[in-house]
């Protein structure tokens, strides 16, 4: 286990201590839960941020237009081959 010195502003050890003793825990827990929690939130930025990339790739390509656009050349080449047919 790593141990770290913290400097922190009057106002912040303040209310920090408050909510230490309201919640009846150590100084130390608090900090290291405060930091873990932090350290969650931070994670899940960063994965709802590359979920809102995907989907906007996924946006951008739009499978059934490109189907549209397969079966569409399809059907003008067979539309060709038919009229090339008949004459």
């Amino acid at each position: 286990m790593k141990s770290i010195l913290l400097k922190i502003d009057d106002k912040l050890f303040e209310e920090t201590e408050k909510h230490v003793k309201k919640l009846k825990i150590s100084r130390n827990s608090f900090i290291k839960e405060a930091i873990a929690t932090y350290a969650k939130t931070l994670s899940r930025k960063e994965w709802e941020e590359q979920v809102r990339r995907e989907v906007e790739i996924l946006k951008a390509h739009d499978p059934d237009k490109e189907l549209k656009q397969i079966f569409q050349t399809a059907s003008l080449i067979d539309m060709q081959k038919y009229l090339d047919d008949e004459y």
